[in-house]
């Protein structure tokens, strides 16, 4: 009977152990959840991102930092000795440490990532060959949701360089071929005024007046003309769809030609 007993009151002190655990994790998060929210009322977006970064980060660190001391304390509610169990744990850690080095990159780049404030949830990147929107960075991955709805995700260890779409500024940048045999001036003149209207009338996202490269590059149907607009953080591919259209519209309007392939057939008959 004193053996059951026993076994009952380590069992009631070993559920008092996880709720304590849990309501801890629980109450952790919403605290620190409610202080960020009064911090962000008037907070920028840049701000904004850089919560959204660090709190689950925050969050998981404190989860896993009490579930190990209440797998100790339960541990010690059984009759296991916790001090041998942490030195075996060091020794296992720094075997692991050797054994899992891709891991360990994985995590120590992760952490520059973080503080270095290289990147963000809510940034639009490109790392090698992808653009997408990251949607969630931790110690070890970094996930990225691709233009197609496609969600990818990427070892720290794994990322080289960065382009970050979201940092100070970003230029649009508009190509217009037009044909050798149009008046140069006259066109330069059209594209220019197309661009400065569109800077006129957009001040909210165009930062500077349009820069006119005037002829970029000699192509093999035509004269290349390039203009750039430095521009808000993320708005240049807005910026760059919206000035092909009102070049198309106004060239069409101004009768100004945009070679493209042409393929002519001869047909020939041949009499009997």
């Amino acid at each position: 009977m004193t053996f059951l007993v026993g076994w009952l009151e380590k069992g009631i002190r070993i559920l008092a152990i996880v709720g304590i655990a849990y309501l801890f994790v629980l109450f952790s998060g919403k605290v620190f959840r409610g202080l960020l929210l009064r911090r962000l009322v008037s907070a920028r977006g840049e701000v904004r991102r850089r919560v959204d970064t660090v709190f689950p980060l925050l969050q998981s660190c404190i989860k896993y930092v009490v579930t190990f001391f209440a797998i100790v304390f339960i541990l010690r509610e059984l009759g296991v000795d916790a001090t041998a169990l942490l030195a075996g744990a060091g020794v296992v850690g720094i075997a692991i440490g050797f054994g899992a080095q891709t891991l360990v990159k994985d995590m120590v780049t992760g952490m520059f990532l973080l503080f270095e404030d290289t990147l963000s949830v809510g940034d639009t990147v490109q790392i090698g060959d992808v653009t997408g929107k990251v949607e969630e960075v931790t110690l070890r991955v970094t996930r990225i949701r691709l233009f197609s709805g496609a969600l990818l995700t990427v070892p720290n260890g794994e990322i080289g360089r960065i382009a970050n779409y979201n940092r100070g500024f970003t230029r649009a940048v508009v190509e217009v071929n037009v044909a050798y045999e149009a008046d140069l001036d006259r066109v330069i003149e059209v594209f220019q005024r197309v661009a400065e209207e569109y800077y006129r009338s957009h001040p909210e996202i165009v930062l500077e007046p349009p820069l006119l490269h005037r002829i970029a590059r000699l192509g093999d149907s035509g004269v290349v003309l390039r203009v750039s607009l430095k521009v808000l953080p993320g708005e240049h591919w807005g910026v760059e769809r919206d000035l092909l259209y009102l070049l198309k519209k106004t060239f069409d309007a101004e009768k100004i030609e945009i070679p493209y392939q042409k393929q002519v057939i001869y047909v020939k008959e041949i009499g009997n």
